[in-house]
């Protein structure tokens, strides 16, 4: 009896819960779920019970009618709202218990945990801490307090690295990190109860887009949604990014001005990003060593100047790698140039704050240049705002942008005529192979200029001090003839070693005038570089789609026209990005090489000059 009162009082609880409404869903498409991963396999037709809607990233949990619970996609099923009456017949009236002074099962007890980390705080969010009541029995709610206290551009994140913090500011980027998107590795579990656990996400840099207005009831009704199967492939990109629900129609957007962008057609088979905005540039100066915690904590702040309202702000590193993951989520059709590399040790010696600022200055440039970034939203906040509250207003904008990744597309105004597919084949593979062979050629270029910089600081440096003191070493064994035959010579050999040394000292601070730029050029190129397979997945990724809809005989000739019209953006946008790409690395490559030949000849026109200066101590001999 008592076992079957204390179930009774389980249905009676979850028939509260519930409030007579039964959220179900059908299955539009079918789904194979992952072994291991939580998830459930589901056909077409079938009706499914929803658990919760509030799982996120584009996923729903449910039941199926055989008992199986687990997680699916949003996308693949239509919510189904029934309404239902009272049970045929209500459970029995819980009896009196006379031996105990309260009732043990209308209120349990409050040391039983409730949820699956084992403490009595309830997870009613996917997105809360479970771990909120475990450390020091701190609430969830004065957690969150804390957390926004905190939220100012000294202290919201790591110095160093945005992207390996906790909480909203990391997680509310793109793949974890940097953005909305969708989990690159997805698993859950289930706890003793047969209940599902919190999935275990995995989340790595770079963009990884959105899939959480996927199958939502206002993206089904677009025009021209594509209805064919949805391919929910989740270590895709193209998916994850929310690429395939704009080639399928699914993503509807008002697109504010400040977003919107156009490609331009040249008409001889080049298209161009129109850039909206004057052109301007930006330097960066007097880095500064400052403090906070009193002194217990030690950083250094950069002064941005744009030119175009000339106002200096100051900007610390982990601010720019704020910014670098907020410009990945947002622009998957565009390779963002890449930061310096992070150091720990030596951050506040001179030379490498100096070759930093060099670095960042690049990173600047590079931005000013490009006519997309340029008008970025989140650029010019970062390179103009100077009130902290404005600050922090702007970054939780930037951080909730809905028009990230894939839906980034529906921004994208294109020229109104179709594309040829030979053209867009034969231009993508040019791009495709012209990209290979060039990231190796500068990943070689970076290691030789590496290497000669090592060379120069220490080998060559070595060799010509040992030269130079040999010749030393001569002209003062000859100083001690004792009879003074000729001085003049002596002194000549000892300033022959002597102008060696100097050679030896120009060669240790050489590298810093030509093979260390030509090096940072390089780096640049391979942070490019990184970016584009991503650019030409995204693209191969809705030209598949393309043909895929093309051969499914159920789709009707004006939804497939729409789903080329769009492919076609992806496709303008591309070809858009790679001439901004081509035209920049003519520029880029042609500057870099002449500044190295031109300190190459100074270098080698100084040892000359050393040299010959010398050699006329000898005339006079």
């Amino acid at each position: 009896m008592i076992v079957r009162y204390r179930n009774d009082f389980a249905f009676l609880k979850r028939y509260n819960i519930e409030k007579m409404a039964v959220r179900q869903a059908k299955a539009i498409y079918d789904f194979d779920a992952e072994p291991g991963t939580g998830e459930i396999s589901i056909q077409t037709g079938e009706v499914l019970t929803v658990t919760r809607t509030d799982v996120g990233e584009g996923w729903w949990e449910g039941r199926r009618s055989n008992g199986d619970c687990g997680l699916f996609p949003e996308a693949y099923v239509e919510e189904i709202t029934e309404e239902v009456g009272p049970p045929a017949m209500a459970p029995p009236p819980l009896p009196q218990d006379y031996s105990a002074p309260s009732n043990t099962y209308a209120n349990p007890p409050t040391d039983t945990p409730i949820n699956t980390f084992g403490t009595s705080n309830p997870v009613e969010d996917w997105n809360a801490d479970p771990w909120s009541g475990v450390s020091a029995g701190v609430t969830p709610q004065q957690q969150t307090q804390d957390w926004q206290a905190d939220d100012d551009w000294d202290s919201d994140f790591d110095d160093e690295s945005a992207s390996q913090v906790g909480g909203q500011s990391a997680q509310g980027g793109h793949g974890g990190a940097h953005g909305n998107g969708a989990p690159a590795n997805f698993t859950a579990s289930t706890d003793n109860s047969g209940s599902l656990a919190l999935p275990v996400a995995s989340y790595h840099r770079g963009s990884t887009g959105d899939v959480s207005g996927v199958g939502r009831a206002d993206s089904k009704k677009g025009a021209g949604g594509a209805s064919s199967k949805t391919s929910f492939n989740r270590f895709s990109m193209f998916v994850k990014s929310g690429s395939e629900n704009f080639i399928l129609g699914k993503v509807n957007f008002n697109v504010p001005e400040a977003d919107a962008l156009t490609v331009l057609d040249h008409g001889d088979g080049k298209y161009s990003w129109l850039n909206t905005k004057p052109p301007f540039s930006c330097v960066i100066a007097s880095p500064k060593k400052e403090a906070k915690f009193k002194g217990l904590k030690s950083y250094i702040a950069y002064q941005l100047t744009p030119s175009f309202n000339n106002i200096q702000v100051s900007r610390r590193y982990k601010h720019f790698d704020w910014l670098y993951e907020r410009l990945n989520s947002k622009y998957n059709c565009v390779p963002i140039p890449p930061l310096p590399d992070k150091q720990i040790q030596g951050r506040y010696e001179e030379e490498f704050i100096e070759h930093r600022m060099n670095q960042l200055q690049s990173f600047v440039d590079r931005m000013c240049r490009h006519p997309v970034l340029a008008q970025s939203e989140v650029w010019g906040h970062f390179l103009a705002c100077t009130d902290e509250k404005r600050w922090k207003s702007g970054k939780r904008k930037a951080e909730k942008d809905p028009l990230v990744g894939g839906a980034l597309y529906s921004a994208i105004t294109v020229p109104d005529k179709p594309l040829d597919a030979e053209f867009v084949d034969r231009e993508v593979q040019v791009f495709t192979q012209f990209t290979g062979q060039f990231d190796v050629a500068v990943k070689n270029m970076a290691k030789l200029a590496a290497d000669q910089t090592t060379k120069c600081q220490n080998h060559y440096k070595r060799e010509f001090q040992l030269i130079g003191k040999s010749f030393v070493q001569l002209g003062q064994a000859m100083e001690q003839d004792g009879g003074n035959y000729n001085p003049g010579l002596n002194n000549a050999v000892i300033a022959t070693g002597e102008c060696y040394e100097e050679v030896g000292r120009l060669y240790e601070e050489q590298p810093r005038l030509d093979w260390e730029h030509l090096a940072d050029m390089m780096h640049d190129y391979k942070g490019l570089l990184s970016g584009w397979p991503q650019v030409l997945h995204l693209h191969s990724g809705s030209q598949g789609k393309r043909k895929e809809i093309e051969n499914d005989g159920k789709v009707g000739q004006a939804e497939a026209s729409a789903v080329k019209t769009r492919t076609d953006t992806v496709t303008y946008a591309l070809l858009a990005e790679v001439n901004t790409f081509h035209e920049q690395r003519v520029k880029d490559i042609k500057s870099s090489h002449q500044h190295f030949l031109q300190e190459q000849i100074k270098f080698y026109q100084k040892i000359t000059e050393k040299l010959q200066e010398t050699l006329r101590m000898y005339d006079q001999c």
